[in-house]
């Protein structure tokens, strides 16, 4: 492949392995590059891979995470469909790159080589932008992901957004070095995230390795990880905004109390973004709606401090909690 700035080389493939029963409904074959490609490469991508892909190779979505490209759908041929990403490559970067070579006979006004307007993206705006916006706007927010950092144990605590396409991290606290920025993604599938975007429920494990279920799931050796504290944000219309979630390479011991303070901080987060929702919508009740949610998240932030040890992660998380609801009513 002709290589060059915005010009990715497949350096190999990530393919499912073999299933002794039935083939999942959707897989993933990943295409791993030597470099991020650009906002012109990725907009031929996208207009020349469809409906081949679809069609030979029963590929739904492509998405693109760091300096990977995956292929999700109802792929039964692997191999087949990396050989046809190899040959679509090689397209995209020759359409690309006779692109930039006309590129070179448009001359400007004052004599200057210019290149041509640039294409609109495919898709104009990205509401994952406003999301992440929204949440990076909260200026308590660093300090409480450190504190429910201090309250779990666990060095990575992150606010993402979840739907039935995407994970996202909105704001993140990385003590681990894991290296990843709000705005970044996840493949979805490979989150454990993307099973409480199913039936809302929080998960807690303090050791994956010896867990009953976790020893044997992929996700945790896929990221290195033994504790592990996820739990469902969802807004005032009960519908699912993504997940706040903390892991780390160190088994936890979480108790009971900690993971429902956990929990609290995820309604007093989802109460803000509701907050940010109502200050664009008129209606009288909204605002009462939420203040009515406010006081709730305050009321069960104060038993919780009430009973904690003075000083502690709990009782300082809890008090923090407690102090930001009642100024928000």
């Amino acid at each position: 492949m002709l290589t060059g700035s915005g010009f990715p080389s497949v350096v190999g493939f990530d393919l499912p392995g073999l299933h002794d029963g039935p083939a999942p409904a959707r897989v993933i074959v990943s295409a791993l590059l030597d470099a991020t490609p650009g906002d012109d490469w990725m907009r031929t991508l996208d207009r020349l891979a469809w409906p081949a892909l679809r069609l030979d190779h029963g590929v739904e979505q492509l998405r693109l995470v760091g300096q990977g490209i995956h292929f999700v759908g109802d792929i039964r041929d692997g191999r087949g469909l990396s050989a046809a990403v190899r040959e679509l490559f090689d397209r995209v970067t020759a359409k690309v790159l006779a692109a930039r070579m006309a590129a070179l006979d448009v001359v400007g006004d004052e004599g200057r080589w210019v290149g041509p307007p640039s294409a609109p993206m495919l898709v104009s705006h990205d509401p994952r932008t406003d999301d992440v916006a929204a949440l990076l706007a909260l200026p308590a927010l660093p300090a409480l992901l450190a504190l429910a950092s201090r309250l779990t144990g666990m060095r990575f605590v992150a606010v993402a957004r979840v739907t039935a396409e995407r994970w996202t991290a909105c704001a993140v606290h990385d003590l681990l070095g894991f290296g990843l920025q709000p705005g970044q993604d996840l493949v979805l599938e490979t989150t454990i995230c993307d099973e409480i975007r199913q039936h809302h429920r929080t998960v807690q494990f303090d050791q994956a390795s010896i867990h009953p279920m976790f020893s044997t799931h992929p996700t945790p050796a896929m990221y290195g990880f033994e504790s592990y504290l996820s739990v469902p944000m969802l807004r005032r219309d009960g519908s699912l905004f993504g997940t706040l979630c903390a892991l780390d390479p160190n088994p936890s011991q979480l108790d009971a109390v900690s993971v429902t303070c956990f929990e609290v901080l995820a309604a007093w987060i989802g109460a803000q973004l509701d907050l940010e929702d109502a200050s664009h919508v008129i209606d009288d009740q909204t605002p009462q709606t939420i203040r009515a949610a406010l006081s709730a998240v305050a009321e069960q932030a104060a038993r919780i401090a009430a009973t904690a040890a003075p000083s502690s992660a709990l009782h300082d998380t809890a008090q923090r909690i407690q102090a930001l609801s009642m100024a928000g009513h």
